[in-house]
């Protein structure tokens, strides 16, 4: 694939993204406020205690080896089918390990149920780890329509499992096989959308530098693991299954615009940055483009969930998921930064900087884990805060790390989220007005949610568009977004440069 064709992908492809992310909302916004009514806090809290081994049995399963494949130019037969059947392999190993495991992991947590819940997440973590590879492919060849498919296909067959049981039974089994349907759905479709075969098992030429960059990137996502699950662990650990309920709702809630928004945005940004190595300004342009977008959607987001966050949860959640809504207000002021540290890592793949990467990783995880550790003794409140600072503050030591080396440095990447810095702090104003006024005319918590959202985005978008550099943000992110031809039929266009 030339340069020209990879450029062309890498712009169609978030927005073919975008687009089966915008059913994925939908799906997501419904999941969410119909299976919370009908499941209790204490049975979202089980759930996620076996999520939690699911997701560190993922980030064991590759030993870092996908990554090693996606930061090069080129990849051969060999090298694919090796992966392949490494990764095969170390997921039943993996499953076998978990599932002997799962009576001290019930133990742990001081719930028996826990053992049957994970014995049967394993089997549609099972299937995940056979296809892992064919998903690989389809993301390093760019094939985002493919892949936005696929995913909103699962996540709808996921749901219908879990909103059926959860309306017969009521109880934490819905959301367990919701999550191994939509797993197994998944990998079937990424195995059967891809031609590839593997070759029988064979050691490529590159083994020990495939192994070298796969230590560490490992260790960088173990430790990534015990950094962002550290709080559901020790919520869990410490306080019980409803509290650990409680904050993963509001931690669902957080992670829509993540998952749904920037993820197709910057899905591109990785196998792009790997192929524009040898051109360090176009490296540099696609990389702080990408901070840019990021910070002008993500950080008037921010400000407006923070204001509006505990109505809002009310509303679609219901009254006894209000500590749900006071952790959202936590949780929100940390979701501006990840307009800087979201795509981090990418730089330190593609640049070869494993090592760095590792390290940083570790210290995330030691800082997460103590902060949380001294937060709990206050409540659920004050873990969820503790996890919210901690992420702000390794937010922005990834921004400095990254950019000590390379094209991109630390003060390109400050100076790209200005323009989203100005409009999170109108988007504030905005919502706080909108609130002030909802509480003096005692309107409910949907109208109030409505209004400060309504009034914190409308606000932050008509004085975005009034400043130059804030204008120029706005169009560059609706480009992205698939809003070209809103911009051109507007005329905005004609004036990012006035």
């Amino acid at each position: 694939m030339d340069i020209a064709e990879a450029k062309r992908r890498a712009q169609v492809g978030p927005k073919a993204l975008l687009a089966g992310r915008a059913f994925t909302l939908i799906i997501s916004l419904t999941s969410t406020f119909t299976i919370a009514r009908l499941v209790s806090p204490r049975d979202y809290g089980l759930a996620n205690m076996s999520m939690i081994m699911l997701a560190l049995a993922v980030t064991l399963r590759d030993f870092g080896m996908t990554n090693a494949l996606m930061r090069k130019g080129s990849i051969s037969q060999a090298e694919m089918s090796f992966v392949f059947w490494f990764n095969s392999t170390t997921t039943v190993l993996l499953t076998t390990a978990i599932a002997i495991a799962s009576p001290w992991i019930a133990e742990f947590y001081r719930q028996p149920i826990i053992v049957w819940t994970i014995l049967v997440s394993l089997v549609g973590f099972l299937f995940s780890g056979i296809a892992s590879q064919y998903k690989a492919m389809l993301s390093r060849n760019l094939e985002f329509a493919r892949l936005a498919t696929i995913e909103a296909a699962a996540l709808f067959t996921g749901f219908l499992t879990t909103l059926v049981l959860a309306y017969l039974y009521r109880n934490v089994w819905a959301i367990v096989f919701g999550n191994a349907a939509q797993m197994i759905c998944a990998s079937i479709m990424y195995v059967s959308s891809n031609r590839w075969k593997p070759d029988r098992p064979a050691k490529p030429d590159n083994l020990r530098e495939l192994l070298s960059f796969g230590a560490n990137t490992s260790i960088y996502s173990l430790a990534q693991f015990a950094a962002n699950n550290a709080a559901p662990i020790i919520i869990g650990r410490v306080l019980g299954a409803a509290p650990l309920g409680q904050f993963n709702r509001a931690q669902a809630l957080f992670q829509i615009p993540s998952l749904n928004i920037v993820q197709p945005i910057a899905q591109a940004t990785l196998p792009f940055l790997a192929r524009m190595r040898p051109h360090p300004e176009e490296y540099r342009v696609a990389y702080l483009g990408l901070v840019r977008r990021l910070s002008t959607f993500l950080m008037p987001g921010s400000a407006a969930l923070c204001i509006v966050a505990v109505p809002l949860v009310r509303t679609l959640l219901g009254d006894r998921w209000h500590d749900a809504g006071m952790a959202l207000t936590l949780l929100a002021p940390s979701l501006a930064a990840v307009a800087f540290a979201y795509a981090a890592g990418d730089l330190f793949v593609s640049q070869n900087r494993s090592d760095e990467l590792r390290t940083l990783g570790i210290v995330d995880m030691v800082v997460r884990i103590v902060v949380i550790l001294i937060g709990v003794q206050f409540g659920i409140l004050g873990a969820v805060a503790a996890f919210s600072a901690a992420s702000i503050l390794m937010a922005f030591a990834r921004v400095f790390a990254s950019g000590r080396k390379g094209p991109v440095g630390t003060r390109d990447q400050l100076r790209a989220g200005i323009p989203g810095m100005v409009l999170g702090i109108v988007a504030a104003i905005g919502a706080g007005a909108a609130l002030l006024v909802s509480r003096q005319l005692q309107l409910s918590d949907a109208l109030t949610s409505i209004l400060g959202l309504a009034f914190g985005g409308g606000l932050a978008l008509a004085v975005g568009l009034i400043l130059q550099p804030t204008r120029v943000a706005l169009i560059d992110l609706f480009d992205a977004i698939g809003l070209a031809k809103v911009v051109t039929l507007t005329g905005l266009r004609r004036f990012a440069v006035k």
